[in-house]
């Protein structure tokens, strides 16, 4: 489990550190038209979503489960099942994007991304295929694969896209142009992670043993098994993803509703969704998702064998841990929000004219922090919903939380509220399902599920980390008077040393976490042992 989820994490990390690297020279050459990359950009992340994020799971719990009973022929005819259905998969994915493009920008206000639209919708074939390779290689609990495929992808996202773009900014074409340079950096690196994979698959297929079992399954019970596994996993999924889709249908519209002009709706929606939710997603899906994603098969194995005592505790250890890194992540954010802005995008928030760009992002972003508790709980109670057979509630609770979310943003943003009923929508999803998904666990579970047993006392540390992060960052502003980068940065180090700091000596005046808890963190191990030893760690609850 901690081999795995650091080698994601470590990766996941990696990758969305490029993808913010990325994005900060190319907000910085778009400009106020950053946002024609981030519409073109929210219709794929959703086709996506729908094309692979149910059928990696499906593959690597049946893969991981064949391969246990040593029924090596059922691996193999699973993945080919698996690559035949997404590959087909893929060829429709992209036919949709092609098909729906221009009518779908056309209706919300967002034409200038069609061609942005064209450039990326080969990318979903190649996922696809990617994806396949991925669950096939998880469930044989090989990380490398899917870990270095991604470092690769990401990589050549950044280099080529950029260079694509800041070619066609040189060569003087239009922005809607440019914006379809940059994502076709995207689309040429999935096409080589793809070819890596087959690479790989045909060196590794010869060290694994010959496929002689007789227990092998038809590839039509496999091909059902698939999709009864993977369909809820799906919708979950995109269902998640539906809220950034959300965001493009909805903000722009809105916000004319309301009387903002059509330039300045499109300002305030690029403000919002290229900069605000790039930098509230990074923390969440680096630290918390590979614990989502790396908990499913622990909790699934324990209740397998009815060894329920150790499938409660991990589900408990899995949440609280979610909510030890989301509580100070949103603390940290929220007090210094304008500085993250700075460092990463003062080049393009400086290009608006019709809007207080930095101010707007900030705010949105400070709202966007205080929902990354329930980002992350929802992530990762999902997989523990999934972990113990209960496939259809988690899609059940991201549903209803969608469905909260549209009628607030459609309502708020056309209202009083304006552009930050954006993110006050977006928490709300969370809030209802992250919610509901507890209160299915300890319905259909027997974990201790309290919220004060598992949310109280890092809740208390993190609000003390808030209101120190704030004072010290405000303290600081005072010395680090002037604008710029430099500044800015000298503000996050000075105020995450703080935070970090205050959170640490907080958690252990509070015991607000355990040492099993600390082993579950990297190099947790020998921490856990020399606090314990000092008397500063309890062992448990």
């Amino acid at each position: 489990f901690l081999v795995e989820a650091g080698i994601i994490s470590v990766s996941s990390f990696v990758v969305k550190i490029i993808g913010v690297l990325f994005k900060i020279p190319l907000a910085n050459i778009l400009g106020e038209h950053m946002g024609i990359f981030s519409a073109a950009y929210s219709l794929y992340a959703m086709l996506y979503m729908v094309s692979t994020s149910g059928l990696p799971v499906a593959i690597s719990r049946m893969i991981s489960a064949s391969a246990k009973r040593g029924r090596e022929k059922e691996v193999l005819r699973t993945f080919r099942v698996a690559l035949t259905a997404f590959t087909v998969l893929g060829v429709i994915a992209t036919a949709a994007m092609i098909l729906l493009a221009k009518p779908f920008f056309g209706a919300t206000g967002h034409s200038d991304s069609v061609l942005a639209a064209y450039f990326i919708a080969p990318t979903l074939l190649f996922v696809c295929v990617c994806s396949a390779f991925r669950g096939y290689y998880q469930g044989l609990h090989n990380m490398y694969p899917t870990a270095i495929g991604q470092l690769i992808e990401a990589a050549l996202k950044m280099g080529l896209g950029l260079g694509a773009t800041i070619w066609a900014a040189n060569a003087g074409y239009e922005p809607h142009v440019q914006a379809a340079c940059a994502v076709s950096g995207i689309t040429v690196g999935m096409f080589l992670e793809m070819i890596l994979l087959f690479v790989y698959r045909f060196w590794s297929a010869k060290r694994r043993p010959a496929g002689t079992d007789a227990g092998c399954e038809q590839t039509s019970a496999l091909t059902k098994k698939i999709l009864i596994i993977a369909l809820p996993a799906t919708i979950t999924s995109s269902a998640l993803y539906l809220s950034t889709f959300i965001d493009t249908v909805l903000i722009k519209k809105c916000l004319m509703l309301g009387g903002a002009s059509e330039a300045v709706a499109e300002d305030l929606y690029t403000a919002y969704t290229s900069y605000s939710t790039a930098i509230a997603d990074l923390l969440p899906s680096t630290l918390i998702y590979p614990i989502a994603i790396s908990i499913l098969p622990l909790v699934s194995a324990a209740f397998s064998v009815k060894d329920s005592a150790s499938g409660n505790k991990n589900i408990v250890q899995s949440i609280r841990i979610s909510a030890i890194i989301g509580l100070p992540s949103a603390a940290f954010l929220v007090a210094t929000a304008p500085s993250c802005l700075t460092v990463l995008y003062q080049g393009a928030l400086d290009q608006y004219s019709r809007i207080d760009a930095l101010s707007v992002s900030s705010g949105t972003l400070q709202i966007l922090a205080l929902g990354i508790i329930f980002m992350a709980i929802v992530s990762t109670t999902n997989a523990l919903l999934q972990a113990v057979g209960k496939i259809w509630l988690p899609m059940l609770s991201v549903g209803v939380g969608v469905v909260c979310m549209a009628l607030i943003e459609y309502f708020g943003v056309s209202g009083v509220l304006g552009i930050y009923g954006a993110p006050i929508s977006s928490i709300s999803c969370y809030f209802v399902a992250a919610t509901l998904n507890l209160f299915f666990l300890k319905k259909y579970t027997t974990a201790e599920l309290s919220p004060v047993k598992l949310f109280l006392r890092p809740a208390i540390c993190a609000l003390l980390t808030c209101g120190g992060s704030v004072l010290v960052y405000k303290l600081s502003s005072l010395v680090f008077s002037g604008g710029g980068r430099l500044n800015a940065l000298f503000l996050l180090m000075i105020t995450g040393i703080c935070a970090v700091a205050i959170y640490v000596v907080t958690m252990l005046l509070f015991k607000g976490i355990t040492a099993d808890e600390v082993r579950l963190l990297p190099m947790g191990g020998r921490l856990a042992s020399f606090l314990v030893k000092r008397g500063l760690l309890h062992e448990s609850n």
